[in-house]
């Protein structure tokens, strides 16, 4: 079977940071904090958890576009270290090096108001696959990045998939399934990163 979806965006490196907060926060707290660290670095992140829950950790990743570029695993590193001596926050100790990062929301295409699936239905596609290795987590997928001196903020519910790379059939099956326009990809095992669109939604 032939996939809906075609890959753009790759970049060379996967990297990814978690950090841990002190105590948990209310999601405008984690907004204000994360919209400030965007007039230096785009933001792209996970807040792992269910809609309006305080937020407790934060996956920050880099999401490649083709408008605005990819920042470098360097300037990444920097501004995690801006953002822990602003906040006080918690770098993980050690980074995975293997398997995949992959975020997908649950509402279909972008439209307000569309379908909405649930967590389980991801889980259910991952399970149908394999038994063992993957783990799926409800989680709010945000971006926040500079345009025109105005930082852009997107938040949308979803899922964080950390998975064996062996699941990315599985995980593109489930994103078809949430008609999801595009995903990004953390491929720790080959080092590179990409997004997967949904060649229907792409102009022309």
């Amino acid at each position: 079977m032939t996939t809906p979806y075609t890959e753009a965006g790759t970049v060379e490196g996967a990297w990814t940071q978690s950090l841990y907060l002190p105590g948990p926060v209310p999601v405008d707290h984690a907004q204000r904090t994360l919209t400030a660290l965007a007039r230096t670095w785009p933001v792209a992140a996970f807040l792992p958890g269910e809609a309006d829950e305080p937020v407790g950790e934060v996956v920050l990743y880099r999401d490649p576009s083709r408008t605005y570029g990819t920042p470098e695993t360097s300037a990444c590193d920097a501004a995690v270290r801006r953002l822990v001596t602003a906040t006080g926050w918690t770098p993980a100790a050690g980074r995975a090096d293997d398997g995949v990062l992959v975020g997908l929301g649950l509402r279909e295409g972008y439209e307000t108001g569309a379908p909405e699936h649930s967590p389980a239905e991801v889980a259910d596609c991952l399970r149908a696959a394999s038994a063992t290795g993957w783990r799926c987590r409800t989680a709010r997928l945000v971006s926040a990045r500079l345009v025109d001196d105005a930082v852009r903020w997107y938040a949308e519910d979803g899922v964080l998939v950390r998975a064996e790379d062996r699941l990315l059939p599985a995980i593109e099956e489930a994103a078809l399934d949430c008609a999801q326009h595009r995903y990004v990809v953390t491929h720790l095992a080959a080092q590179r990163t990409y997004v997967r669109h949904w060649r229907a939604s792409l102009p022309g």
